[in-house]
């Protein structure tokens, strides 16, 4: 009787299902077929026919009957599915290259900026546009939302290209990562954080959610690669110039000073001179052995600070300078040399402009070479403050020199 039943009511299912979207005629069947068997089943155990049919349309809503279509569809279009995995393979891949590159970068191993702007232009102009397109495709049609894929694709990309921009110190980095810190404030968390804890309970993780995650390990990376802008480069290489310009100009006008009095009998003003300059040239050939035993720790021994690769090193300054106490050595040398100059100037306005001069000694510039600043100051942070202390020495060993002179005259 059931049967009868259940045969007579056979065209109503199926115009119930026609006119909830599903219009595929394989799946149709497939479908039709599984709701009669689950309404059968109903009824064996008792139900009426109304009752079983209801009970069953819970689990065939219009939304998922449309849902369901779309998704066999797309699982039956070739060319979809290879787009699709196309896209998994790309993204897995520049999110590889990327990891990779932000190692070769951690241990500053040769083709690291290769690997990392390789895995970023691949995320960027190949893996995200794909993404959002094919996550796109995937959603029904009255689900559908551009402004979330544009929205995304927008603040992956410029984040992004902002962190490679900055780890390559190109110029324009600091606009492109502004930008997409725009772009996340006022797009990306309305529309996204919320959409994804909305869902959250419902969705289980699948290939894209994992693909997405390993690029955003990669922008983490990249980004914890990130230390100063390249303007901050620039101005401290700028800087380090103009030190080691007027270091030079002290150091020739104390030439100059030191010949000039070489005609002079006064043997204990000419020890005096000897002793300031002798161990001036100490303290000098510290900080060149210093810089020099830096560009030796990042495998470049005899560059200059212009050929030097990886300049927002930050374990340079740890390795030989701290490591080695450099940091103590130099004060302490300078902290001697002062001392036997104040014993042979007399003139205190001249001792108090050596002392001026000589300020990485003071309690605020011995700031620069505590043992915290330096770890976590650059190379070229940290070659510009020995250059620094390079010009005060030759400085202050010029106005030494030259009140020694006048005393003498």
């Amino acid at each position: 009787m059931s049967v009868t039943l259940l045969d007579g009511q056979y065209e109503r299912i199926k115009g119930d299902l026609t006119t909830g979207g599903l219009t595929y005629d394989p799946l149709l069947d497939d479908v039709l077929d599984h709701v009669c068997c689950m309404v059968e089943e109903g009824m064996c155990d008792g139900e009426d026919f109304e009752t079983s049919y209801a009970r069953t349309c819970t689990f065939f809503s219009p939304a998922e009957i449309r849902v369901l279509q779309h998704q066999t569809l797309l699982n039956l279009d070739k060319r979809f599915q290879r787009m699709k995995n196309f896209t998994y393979i790309f993204g897995l891949a520049s999110a590889i290259l990327a990891i990779v590159g932000s190692l070769f970068k951690r241990m500053h191993w040769p083709g690291a900026g290769l690997l990392i702007t390789i895995g970023t232009v691949l995320v960027v102009l190949v893996f995200l546009p794909l993404y959002f397109y094919t996550s796109h495709k995937e959603q029904p049609e009255e689900k559908r939302k551009p402004v979330y894929a544009i929205v995304g694709y927008l603040t992956l990309a410029f984040l992004l290209a902002g962190a490679l921009f900055k780890i390559m110190h190109w110029p324009g980095a600091n606009k492109m990562i502004l930008g997409s810190v725009a772009f996340i404030l006022i797009g990306f968390i309305p529309l996204y954080v919320v959409n994804v804890f909305q869902r959250s309970g419902t969705d289980k993780a699948t290939l894209p959610y994992v693909v997405m995650l390993l690029v955003g390990v990669a922008i983490v990376l990249i980004f914890s690669n990130v230390r100063i802008s390249k303007d901050t480069i620039d101005l401290h290489m700028d800087q380090t110039r103009l030190c080691e310009q007027r270091a030079a100009l002290a150091e020739q006008a104390t030439e100059r000073l030191i010949r000039e009095a070489g005609g002079m009998e006064d043997p204990l003003l000419q020890a005096a001179l000897r002793d300031i300059h002798t161990k001036a040239g100490a303290l000098q050939a510290l900080i060149d052995q210093t810089q020099a035993d830096m560009a030796v720790s990042l495998g470049q021994p005899g560059a200059s600070l212009e050929e030097i690769k990886g300049k927002d090193n930050l374990g340079a300054g740890r390795d030989v300078i701290l490591d080695r106490e450099v940091d103590l050595q130099l004060k302490q040398d300078t902290r001697q040399w002062v001392d036997a100059i104040s014993k042979l100037v007399t003139d205190s306005l001249a001792m108090e402009m050596i002392r001026d001069e000589l300020d990485y000694l003071s309690p605020v510039g011995t700031f620069t070479f505590r043992e915290m600043e330096v770890a976590e100051s650059t190379y070229v942070q940290n070659h510009y403050q020995l250059s620094r202390a390079s010009k005060s020495i030759a400085l202050a060993e010029y106005i030494a020199i030259q009140s020694l002179l006048d005393r003498g005259n």
